[in-house]
């Protein structure tokens, strides 16, 4: 029966998967929020299908170790080092901060001196799944940001066991609180113990295990070595998440890195969506309609203080106001440590039942809101308006006009440049244009799609426009003002893909090239001669695709709306590509 019920749930949390985060995203949820919704759903509070999500949870926070051994293996011991400042500054100030804030704000509102520091330690614990998920869907790890909160995130964990070792002391029943001790130097004694093995034997283990040319088995010691170090760091009442990174980062320098890196990681997202399951499993949204202010009065205060003393640290290390505020915005949810807190002091007398309860639904709801709240803030970014107004341009005279003097625009400028071939460049990003300027650049201020920047340029008496802007709405709209003002320019055009080929082309544009089409090809050449051909034969195989692939993109210009035929047309090109490229072979042979 047991097993039948265990079957039962795995297949309620798959089939939640596969239907939930596919119907978010088409609805622009992250995963994230399509796991809590799942999980509200699974839940007591939805259609009550899963009736234990407190089991649920202790076994997902699995996923949350296995993501901290996956951060590790990115962080070897001196990025570690690096993170020192974000640790004990940042870290330490925002835990403090948070805590004296939010636990005087308890205190104000009549809770005892004992449960208000226990409130304001859980409320001042942030989401390290959340908050690390949420920074890699938003790209934001490999920050400045980033790493300024992980640091955070990882002074937090240290904090955890002090926090848990506080409320024991301040539980008025504390004897009757089982808890298991062990004395500080055999901590000691088995840190340096566990660093030690990590750095000189575990790399010959895990090397005599690769060598099985077994996969399966390096995935075992992968798991095995994760929740080993994971129950050792428990053992000695530390974070089992702080033993998995640990663990991680002793193999950071290893050459098998990536691989143990690739086999976690499915075990890792899967968890972590149960993870987060699980959290929206444990949300009694019943009493969000008995006290709904009581709760969205709590809800709103955590974010606000973590957010505002996370954003005053944020600009006192130098981040810019937007950064700061983002900052605070990733943080601001509740933890899943505070679970663990809230409940010792629910179970040694510390916090009430019903405070507990609403605690709890309110570090549910902030994980909700922050991937909303978060994901509003970075749609909300205000373009930057330059009040600036455009260079004057004292050029007399001008063979070429470069729109845009970016990458693409650098190089020819300096090809055109050293030629000795007069050009007038443009583009209207004024901080690029500054820093091109310091390096000895000649470039001038001016949005090319206002026809009196490209007169004051001047393309009347210009041969040829090099059309290299970044956005693809701003390519069209220059190229449609030279075709109709100035007919006779032949235009040269940058193309981010094909559908902005077919675009340009449209409009008579014939000289389009695609920005990563060449490198592609030097590429595919080198690959070529790797595998043995020479550099004749794989110079003339790759001239071949070039010259079918610009013939193909042409016919294809004239039916860009039209699916079927385009369809159609790559299935002949590849068809004519094929008998080519045979051809060539037989030549050879």
């Amino acid at each position: 029966m047991e097993q039948s019920s265990l079957l039962t749930s795995v297949l309620l949390f798959l089939l939640a998967a596969v239907i939930f985060v596919p119907l978010g995203k088409r609805f622009g949820a992250g995963p994230i929020l399509s796991y809590l919704a799942a999980g509200i759903i699974l839940g007591p509070g939805g259609m009550a299908l899963v009736s234990d999500p407190a089991a649920v949870l202790h076994f997902a926070e699995l996923g949350v170790v296995l993501m901290l051994f996956v951060l590790g293996l990115e962080l070897n011991p001196s990025k570690l080092w690096e993170l020192r400042s974000a640790i004990f500054g940042l870290g330490s100030g925002q835990l403090l901060l948070s805590w004296a804030a939010i636990g005087g704000l308890a205190w104000g509102f009549g809770l005892s001196i004992e449960a208000a520091l226990v409130v304001g330690a859980a409320l001042s614990l942030s989401s390290t799944a959340f908050a690390v998920q949420l920074m890699s869907e938003h790209r934001l790890l490999t920050t400045p940001l980033g790493r300024d909160a992980f640091g955070v995130l990882l002074m937090q964990d240290l904090a955890v066991i002090p926090m848990l070792l506080l409320t024991a002391y301040l539980a008025p029943n504390s004897a009757q609180i089982e808890h298991h001790a062990v004395p500080w130097y055999w901590t000691c004694l088995a840190l340096v113990g566990f660093v030690l093995v990590g750095k000189y034997l575990l790399p010959k283990f895990l090397k005599l295990v690769a060598s099985s040319g077994v996969r399966e088995v390096l995935t075992a010691f992968a798991l095995l070595l994760v929740m080993g170090s994971a129950e050792l760091m428990e053992w000695l009442g530390l974070s089992a998440g702080m033993g998995a990174f640990l663990a991680g980062i002793m193999l950071a320098n290893s050459s098998y890195r990536h691989q143990l890196e690739t086999d976690i990681e499915p075990f890792k997202g899967l968890l972590l969506g149960l993870f987060f399951m699980a959290v929206g499993m444990s949300m009694d949204l019943k009493l969000l309609l008995s006290d709904p202010l009581l709760i969205l009065g709590i809800l709103m205060a955590m974010l606000l203080i973590k957010t505002f003393v996370l954003m005053v640290l944020g600009r006192i290390r130098h981040h810019k106001w937007r950064p700061s505020i983002a900052l605070g915005l990733i943080l601001a949810e509740g933890g899943e440590f505070a679970f663990v807190l809230l409940s010792q002091a629910q179970l040694s007398g510390i916090v009430g039942d019903k405070i507990a309860q609403v605690l709890v639904l309110a570090i549910g709801l902030s994980m909700a809101v922050t991937p909303l709240l978060f994901t509003l803030f970075r749609a909300t970014k205000a373009k930057v308006v330059d009040t600036r107004l455009p260079d004057t341009i004292n050029v007399t005279e001008s063979e070429v006009v470069i729109a845009g003097f970016g990458r693409v625009g650098q190089i020819t400028g300096r090809i055109l440049a050293s030629s000795g071939i007069p050009f007038v460049a443009l583009d209207k990003d004024a901080s690029h244009v500054d820093v091109i300027r310091k390096y000895g650049g000649e470039v001038y201020f001016g949005d090319a799609r206002r026809l009196d920047m490209l007169m004051s340029a001047g393309i009347a008496r210009s041969r040829l426009l090099l059309l290299a802007v970044d956005s693809v709405e701003d390519s069209i709209e220059i190229a449609q003002q030279v075709k109709t003002h100035f007919p006779h320019i032949n235009i040269v055009a940058r193309a981010r893909d094909r559908n902005h080929a077919y675009r340009l082309m449209s409009l008579g544009v014939t000289d389009v090239f695609r920005e990563t089409f060449g490198s592609a090809l030097s590429a595919s050449e080198k690959i070529l001669q790797g595998l043995g051909l020479s550099q004749v034969q794989a110079n003339e195989r790759v001239k071949i695709f070039a010259e079918h692939d610009k013939k193909l993109v042409i016919a294809s210009a004239a039916h860009q709306n039209d699916l079927a035929t385009l369809i159609n047309l790559s299935n002949k090109g590849k068809a004519e590509l094929e008998s080519l490229m045979r051809g060539d072979r037989e030549n050879v042979s």
